[in-house]
């Protein structure tokens, strides 16, 4: 094989999981044995939502009663049930869906049950921040979490300690005898129960663990950390309200299917696969390591190898240039394949379709790419540094173009030695 025959096949494997899913028959599997007789109330969030919704239509439609569509994407002709909002950080968009989403659950209703499908980017997407607490300064919460390399998890947990709907408030607002929590789990860490913030699950978050939180944000003493505290509280007035719903949640999808989907493609192709798990996660650097040593181990297989993985690495943003968590991946690995005595090539794949920057769903290398880059006066080191990868793969021309895919199951990381 040669670089580019590599490279397209690499490439064909990581975009093959999509062709062998389908929302409507998952969703149809795994909640039809919670979905009873009456009518149906849906309420929709995330990256997914507007699938999700459409599974539920398709299956349950004449049950559906009222439904509010909260998404990232805007579509010409939606109609008002349909809001908006903004990711990865809440804007305007975001606190308009929260207010829907309190209305909606308000207004009454002759519905039996509440069918929330949730999907990862909900905790953006939907937001009612506590009192004092407000959207402006959401973002100031999301800059000093993401200079200090926060985990998803950790990010969840703060944000639950300061919302009225996250981490199970907005049980409190259910009026139908029922509720029915449908997850797709893109969180590789702690799974359903903190998608979305743990938006369908009773979360109460342990005395100390907010002021820990703040300590590892590095806003101790700051406004900010007064005014979290001060939401806090306000969250567990809120919080000692009576859930009236019986709760019931289940699991459509995880990374674990996406990487077993993913697994099969590749045997069947004749590699043999060397999993790294469906919780690929730590430090850029860290794992870049572990992918290391695993390719040395399939540089002394007989036969061509795939190595597998599915997660988020976490990215320390030191510099001021553009990428995302993929594309800082991908460099990160262009050194590790050039020292292999064997063509290789990697790639880094969102499978929302998105890593960040618009357009972009993750980047591809290959043995050749750091040569190619000296060859072009780019250095490696400084577009690491400055966290630039958006433009040093822009120039090397290993950026994945993206667009919105209807699923969200974290990130796919493969790397290929024919």
């Amino acid at each position: 094989m040669s670089v580019s025959d590599v490279r397209e096949e690499l490439l064909s494997l990581a975009h093959s999981w999509s062709d062998r899913m389908s929302m409507d028959d998952l969703i149809a599997e795994r909640v039809t044995p919670l979905v009873g007789e009456g009518l149906l109330d849906v309420v929709a969030l995330g990256k997914s939502s507007r699938e999700m919704a459409d599974a539920v239509e398709s299956t349950w439609g004449r049950q559906v009663h009222r439904r509010l569509v909260v998404s990232e994407v805007e579509r010409e002709g939606d109609g008002g049930d349909i809001v908006v909002g903004e990711h990865p950080v809440p804007g305007p968009g975001s606190a308009r869906a929260g207010r829907a989403l309190e209305e909606f659950l308000a207004a009454p209703t002759d519905a039996s049950t509440t069918l929330f499908l949730v999907s990862g980017g909900a905790s953006s997407l939907c937001v009612a921040p506590a009192s004092p607490l407000t959207v402006e300064q959401l973002r100031d919460v999301w800059d000093a979490t993401v200079a200090v390399g926060f985990d998803i998890t950790r990010l969840n947990t703060l944000r639950a300690a300061t919302s009225m709907i996250s981490g199970g408030g907005v049980l409190r607002l259910v009026r139908t005898p029922r509720t029915v929590g449908v997850v797709l789990v893109d969180n590789a860490l702690s799974g359903a129960p903190w998608v979305a913030s743990g938006l369908t699950y009773d979360h109460r978050i342990e005395p100390g663990v907010l002021e820990r939180l703040i300590t590892e944000a590095n806003l101790d003493g700051s406004p900010l950390a007064e005014t979290l505290c001060q939401a806090a509280a306000t969250r567990e007035r809120w919080m000692t309200t009576p859930i009236t719903t019986q709760v019931q949640n289940v699991v459509v999808a995880e990374p674990a299917t996406l990487l077993e989907l993913s697994a099969a493609v590749a045997v069947s192709r004749g590699y043999r696969v060397i999993s790294m798990g469906s919780r690929v996660d730590g430090r850029v650097r860290d794992v870049t390591e572990e992918w290391r040593r695993a390719l040395r181990d399939a540089e002394s297989v007989e036969g061509p190898v795939c190595v597998l993985g599915v997660g988020e690495v976490l990215v320390d943003v030191t510099g001021s240039g553009l990428g995302g968590r993929c594309q800082e991946f991908a460099w990160s690995m262009m050194p590790v394949l050039e020292e292999m005595s064997r063509d290789a090539a990697f790639v880094a794949l969102s499978s929302d379709g998105r890593d960040f920057v618009e357009g972009v769903a993750g980047a591809v290398v290959t043995g050749e790419s750091l040569s190619r880059a000296r060859a072009l006066g780019i250095e490696w080191a400084d577009v690491a540094r400055r966290n630039d990868t958006y433009h040093g793969h822009q120039a090397l021309g290993q950026l994945l173009p993206g667009s919105h895919t209807g699923w969200n199951l974290c990130d796919l990381y493969v790397a290929l030695v024919p």
